[in-house]
């Protein structure tokens, strides 16, 4: 079964909770919206006592629940505490569902993708200033090496150039295979090629939450205005360049909203040097890795979109 078809049963959630919040009163369990590679789901307790989210992973995504406990706890020991306090966990071998499970913290507030629209335009910059402050935070963990991260740097890579290289020539390897689409895939290698010089302006790894959107992003709207009380979902984290958590967020959220690019790289300190070609070329290579995973998570709908975009990014220059 996959994980985005598991809707756990309270005497499931009693179970797994019985050695993590012993005594715990289980009222009730609810699925909760995102997290396409693993279930999420709120608990309730008959008390009243803060609800706690149960994420549930593939039997053979142990691996996603190390990955996230690894880094959760690097944010937290680097001082970064706008984050889940973890709770619990289990591999599938201990489990008594049989997956993998963590029990985290809820954090307080909304997913921020919910509330922009109805914010003010002042409201959503503070929202965005904020979010700028924090990625500085996470930005400011130094890496060993480029790659992405399990409970380690895996695959790692000593320059920004060579792991973006081989990154997106395996996605877009994979591309060109389901498509045959030959011409724009050689458009796009030679676009990267050119472009080197961009992806060697990071001389130094840090460490990127590699999906920092406003779906993964908590605000609570207090008298004083809109506070981020935190982010989530550190499941495709690798060590890189800044500016790739910039471009995916841009790419998502952003669009030509310059009220909110302004009030991000106020929040963070300062825009990054060469900012919109460097955007632009992250942008192309995320667009590859993005056709991968729809087409492996079988949502079609989007992937000539993603093509669309490759192709005005290379004939724009």
């Amino acid at each position: 079964m996959p994980v985005s078809d598991i809707d756990l049963e309270l005497n499931q959630v009693i179970e797994i909770l019985r050695e993590t919040l012993p005594g715990a009163q289980v009222s009730g369990v609810a699925r909760m919206s995102g997290g396409g590679i693993s279930g999420a789901h709120l608990v309730t307790f008959a008390d009243g006592s803060a609800p706690v989210v149960l994420k549930v992973y593939a039997e053979d995504d142990g691996w996603r629940l190390g990955k996230e406990i690894f880094v959760y706890r690097m944010l937290r020991e680097h001082g970064v505490t706008a984050i889940p306090k973890l709770l619990g966990g289990a591999p599938a071998d201990r489990s008594p569902i049989g997956r993998p499970y963590l029990v985290m913290s809820k954090v307080v507030g909304t997913p921020a993708a919910y509330l922009m629209s109805d914010l003010a335009e002042d409201q959503g910059a503070a929202v965005y200033r904020q979010m700028g402050a924090i990625l500085r935070q996470v930005h400011g963990i130094g890496q060993e090496a480029f790659g992405y991260l399990t409970t380690g740097l895996h695959e790692a890579e000593p320059t920004n150039e060579a792991f973006m290289r081989t990154l997106f020539g395996k996605r877009a390897e994979i591309f060109l295979q389901h498509t045959g689409d030959r011409e724009t895939f050689e458009a796009a290698h030679k676009y990267v090629a050119n472009r080197a010089e961009l992806l060697a302006l990071c001389a130094t790894p840090v460490l990127l939450h590699n999906d920092f959107h406003e779906g993964n992003i908590l605000v609570d709207l207090t008298a004083d205005g809109p506070l981020v009380t935190g982010f989530v979902d550190v499941e495709n984290a690798m060590a890189g360049d800044p500016v790739a958590d910039f471009a995916k967020l841009h790419s998502y959220c952003i669009g030509g909203d310059q009220v909110k690019l302004r009030a991000l790289f106020e929040g963070y300190g300062s825009a990054p040097v060469q900012w919109e070609p460097r955007r632009r070329l992250y942008q192309l290579i995320h667009d590859f890795e993005l056709w991968v995973w729809f087409r492996q998570t079988g949502e079609h709908n989007y992937q000539d979109e993603l093509v669309a975009d490759v192709r005005e990014i290379i004939a724009t220059g």
